[in-house]
């Protein structure tokens, strides 16, 4: 009887460490992992997608790259041509129709470690080689990761044909220095080489300048991924854009036909309006995570742990915790002691990476006494287990 097994493109995706810490989780735990607000959507853009569902006798497709209003809506939100966006089922499946769209085999691809664990899966799938580049860690605990131009053009080869940007950094929180940036973005255009840049946290900034890499003087082309999910709390409602230059996007919608027809059509109704009211609408999501922000720094200062200047973007504390490894031998089996112990999901800096380890992520999405008391469960934990 003939066996059957994956393609190696399945193969090559390894299993997230961040889903499988979450299968340890208890209905009592305090979940300060996953990478998703408890706020609730904007009442413009619920009451949008109501009106337009009640009157939904048909549920049609739209044209592959979204429907012009939506793609007009995204252009004017980003400052581009619509024929310069593609609507897509989130910035996940953007990364995979750039990647398989823009990848050869055995291509060498940059990601940066640590770094969000889709980045190196999802190049092996399209049949290229991951080569990270460092993020520079820290020079005094907790402070925050640099990126460096020259690390990554030291790692630039002939087979070299995209670099992948992350900034916000998910999981360090860190933002580009503008300067190494552009030095960055100049060397890849010298060499003819694409730069794909995920931005999705691009509406959450505390501290430093943040440049997105389509507006930087002296950039050659790119791919710039960014969506709904974070600034407006549509996680599962699946609406993201990629934006690039007209002719390289062109060549892409057939690929992002093929894979998902179009983003779901009540969700580009409610893209429209979300951007419609996306600083009113953020301004008060960044007033709340503000808050949580400096509890989460006010709860956890004195440790060592991190550094306000660390944590310049995004929704995450990233936990220097090297010093409990006289304790433990892994983060991984430091944050599987936490959930034992206290009850709190983190997630280990195994999951983002050899650049990561040592270190725990802590997402301040949550709200209230749960983020109140799951910190103080954090600092109870640390204080306790500390090697000396």
């Amino acid at each position: 009887m003939k066996t059957f097994g994956l393609s190696a493109r399945a193969a090559a995706i390894q299993p997230s460490m961040i889903r499988s810490v979450r299968a340890g989780m208890r209905p009592t735990t305090i979940d300060l992992g996953l990478g998703q607000t408890d706020l609730p959507v904007t009442q413009a853009v619920v009451e949008a997608t109501r009106d337009a569902l009640s009157g939904f006798l048909r549920a049609p497709y739209t044209p592959n790259a979204g429907s012009p209003e939506a793609r007009r809506a995204v252009a004017t939100h980003v400052g581009v041509d619509p024929e310069a966006v593609i609507l897509t089922c989130g910035v996940q499946e953007g990364l995979a129709v750039a990647l398989y769209g823009l990848c050869e085999e055995g291509a060498e691809v940059l990601v940066p470690d640590p770094g969000f664990p889709a980045y190196p899966n999802l190049v092996r799938s399209a049949g290229g080689r991951p080569i990270s580049y460092p993020l520079r860690a820290p020079q005094a605990p907790g402070g925050p990761w640099r990126l460096s131009a020259q690390d990554v053009v030291d790692r630039i080869t002939d087979k070299t044909t995209l670099v992948v940007l992350n900034q916000p950094s998910n999981p360090t929180g860190s933002i580009a220095d503008p300067g190494e940036l552009k030095e960055l973005l100049e060397a890849l255009k010298q060499r003819g080489i694409l730069w794909i840049s995920d931005e999705i946290y691009e509406d959450y900034l505390w501290s430093g300048q943040f440049c997105p890499a389509r507006q930087v003087s002296g950039a050659g082309p790119g791919i710039t991924l960014s969506g709904l999910s974070k600034s407006h709390h549509l996680m599962g409602w699946r609406l993201g854009w990629m934006v690039g230059p007209p002719d390289l996007i062109r060549g892409l919608i057939p690929l992002h036909q093929h894979l998902v027809t179009c983003a779901p059509e009540p969700a580009q109704r409610a893209a429209v309006v979300a951007l419609s009211v996306h600083e009113e609408a953020v301004a008060e999501t960044r007033s709340v995570l503000k808050k949580r922000r400096d509890l989460a720094l006010e709860s956890l200062d004195g440790l060592g742990v991190i550094t306000a200047e660390a944590a310049a973007g995004a929704f995450y504390l990233f936990l220097d915790v090297r010093p409990w490894l006289k304790t433990f031998s892994t983060t991984a089996e430091m944050a599987r002691a936490l959930l034992a112990e206290e009850d709190v999901l983190v997630i280990p800096g195994e999951g983002f990476g050899e650049g990561a380890l040592g270190h725990l992520r802590v997402a301040y999405t949550i709200g209230g006494d749960p983020l109140e008391e799951g910190l103080q469960r954090v600092r109870r934990f640390l204080q306790r287990t500390r090697g000396e």
